[in-house]
């Protein structure tokens, strides 16, 4: 299996505290979405230090509004978004949404604002994943070594 090498290395001390804050999210994450998709985001969607979003997907299938909470990456006007669903096999389903159709909101600081998404590649991809990961302790790289699917990262563009 292919691994991708935009992983920094890690230190012992920065595995340790990876292995920490991947237990932490996957008890955290449920529960503090709940709260803020029940809010409509008055409960902030961030997560510890990382910005939090609401995105607002049309289902590929059903035709209806789908919405869900992620964490984010600001990139001057632009959100980067990772779509590592927690290492698992498969893509999430907010992915595979916007793939269907790019045009979404995004519910932030109390005002949904539309955006079109677009999916990184190459460079691009690996630049943004290493920036992305060195915010989280690694996070993503020890997602990405959980699966065998390439981990997608999608930026989201204000719409005109």
């Amino acid at each position: 299996m292919p691994r991708d090498d935009w992983a920094t290395p890690r230190s012992a001390l920065r595995k340790s505290a990876q292995r920490w804050f991947g237990r932490l999210i996957g008890l955290v994450v449920p529960l503090h979405a709940r709260l803020a998709l029940a809010t409509n985001g008055r409960i902030s969607p961030s997560l510890f230090w990382r910005p939090g979003i609401i995105l607002e997907t049309t289902g590929r299938k059903s035709g209806l509004r789908r919405r869900a909470v992620i964490t984010y990456l600001p990139d001057h006007d632009r959100i980067v978004l990772v779509a590592s669903n927690y290492g698992r096999a498969s893509n999430p389903s907010w992915y595979e949404n916007l793939l269907a159709d790019p045009n979404v909101r995004v519910v932030r600081r109390g005002q949904s604002l539309p955006y079109v998404a677009r999916v990184a590649s190459g460079d691009e991809r690996r630049s943004l994943l290493k920036r992305t990961d060195d915010v989280t302790y690694g996070v993503y790289a020890a997602y990405s070594r959980k699966t065998n699917r390439e981990i997608p990262v999608v930026v989201l563009t204000p719409a005109t």
